[in-house]
């Protein structure tokens, strides 16, 4: 199995507990002198999104707001439009992008802080833990849902730039990003940035930014939302898009700070979302507007500036793809592929011709499995249970639009979906049951049962069960938690 050994946990347990739980400090015995500064080794500088839909930044064609600083990013390196997270949930999403494996390998099958023992085990191998063995230094700051209640060095980052308590979750400003890389910039880093301003508060409510004020007559909801173009919307949208300027800016000032420092051209910056946006039909399913996502990468020595790659990548991608670029061997228990040389040549061989996503658990138990290429979407639902509203369920609109005929969040699912992705961009169009699709039906239903009997998905033969109960997706009152 590909584990940590225990020896090895327990030498990284031996910090102070102070610096094991605020993660403020680098772990004992990690001097400064002690990371590589192997110049033929790049930076990696890891950006994650929460929840930011994959066409909400101006580059991937959202014509509402400008967001700049990422456009700059897409325009010196490459941006790949057809990336797909592994699993539209937090947690099972962001613990494959360290482990480089499907959420049934991994067991992050669930939102962690929901159910404890879904959590990553610390003997789990990690991308932050071979960056280490490398002679990297390790950070992370902000979100942080693998495993919420074990200290983060136990998963191989030497700091924790922001508070272990769920406030220090949000990122404000980039003060203590800016620190670590001035301290680190004769080291060969390794710092996960994850901003969580695209995640609804605690109330299931977007807030305006004060910096970036978002007209919301102005605007429109954009078609891949798929949701009605309604003034309540609207207003909720512009709050979103507000949320991801400051985020934008943020990542703004970090790319400044690297050119700064001298220290760009040997950085590789990636840019990626967990998942689709905090909307109904979108985050927990396997649509494309839950699971499609921005997937961006720098590498001034290395990749070719305003480049894009149409070819299908999945997150489990990630973790391989950094390890080729830190010259470390793929462990070969880790099931993403590499897809750095489709950053390097366009014209490069596609690493995958599918992608496979996956759900079990999100606040309710929805267990689904997808394979998409890029004609066909095959979905496999193992319970009736609706994908529900999640944060919107307080919100009267997210309500009357369930009673619409193509937002089905309320009503029970059927037990398979398929749909032409190519002229049904938006899954609106169930072809399972139409007998003029029986070909490309058993075509996608084989290549499903092949991966799933690969990867030894516990799901595999497991029957269609009728879970549904009405009662369970009432409204909610307006200022409840939904966590």
């Amino acid at each position: 199995m590909n584990q940590l050994k225990r020896r090895e946990f327990l030498k990284y347990t031996t910090a102070s507990a102070a610096t094991a739980v605020a993660g403020l400090t680098p772990l004992a015995g990690c001097s400064k002198q002690q990371y590589s500064q192997n110049p033929d080794l790049p930076n990696i500088l890891f950006i994650t999104a929460d929840n930011l839909g994959w066409k909400d930044l101006s580059c991937y064609g959202n014509e509402y707001v400008p967001t700049p600083n990422i456009d700059g990013l897409a325009r010196d390196g490459v941006k790949f439009t057809n990336a797909f997270c592994v699993s539209s949930s937090c947690a099972p999403s962001r613990a494959s992008f360290i482990t480089g494996q499907y959420p049934h390998t991994h067991g992050v099958t669930a939102l962690t802080h929901l159910q404890k023992t879904k959590a990553l085990s610390p003997f789990h191998n990690t991308l932050p833990k071979m960056l280490r063995e490398k002679g990297y230094n390790t950070a992370i700051e902000g979100k942080w849902h693998v495993s919420p209640y074990l200290p983060t060095s136990f998963y191989g980052y030497n700091e924790r730039l922001s508070s272990f308590m769920p406030e220090g979750h949000l990122i404000k400003d980039t003060k203590k990003t800016i620190e670590f890389l001035k301290r680190n910039k004769d080291n060969r880093f390794f710092l996960q940035v994850n901003y969580k301003n695209s995640h609804r508060d605690v109330y299931g409510e977007y807030h305006y930014n004060p910096e970036f004020m978002v007209d919301p007559d102005k605007i429109r909801i954009p078609d891949y939302m798929a949701l009605p173009d309604w003034p309540e919307i609207r207003e909720d949208v512009a709050r979103y898009f507000s949320q991801n300027l400051g985020m934008e800016k943020m990542v703004g000032e970090l790319l400044n700070t690297l050119d700064e420092l001298g220290i760009a051209d040997n950085t590789l910056v990636m840019f990626v979302s967990d998942n689709g946006p905090h909307y109904p039909g979108m985050i927990s399913t396997l649509y494309d507007r839950g699971t499609a996502v921005p997937l961006i990468v720098r590498w001034p020595e290395k990749i070719k500036p305003g480049t894009e790659v149409e070819h299908l990548v999945n997150t489990i991608d990630i973790m391989p793809t950094l390890l080729e670029a830190a010259g470390i061997s793929i462990p070969e228990q880790i099931e993403g592929l590499s897809f750095l040389n489709m950053t390097q040549d366009r014209n490069a061989d596609p690493s995958r011709t599918e992608v496979f996503t996956e759900m079990t658990d999100h606040v309710r138990h929805i267990p689904c499995r997808a394979v998409r290429n890029k004609k066909w979407k095959y979905i496999k639902n193992y319970s009736d249970n609706p994908f529900g509203l999640d944060m919107n369920n307080h919100d009267d609109w997210a309500h009357r639009m369930c009673e619409l005929p193509n937002h089905p969040w309320k009503r029970p699912r059927l037990p398979e979906e398929l749909y032409d992705i190519v002229n049904d961009p938006n899954e609106a169009n169930n072809l399972a049951e139409n007998p003029g699709f029986k070909k490309p039906l058993a075509e996608m239903r084989a290549l499903l049962k092949q991966h799933m009997i690969a990867t030894a998905d516990p799901y595999l033969g497991k029957p269609f069960t009728r879970d549904f109960n009405p009662e369970d997706y009432k409204k909610v009152e307006p200022g409840t938690k939904y966590w």
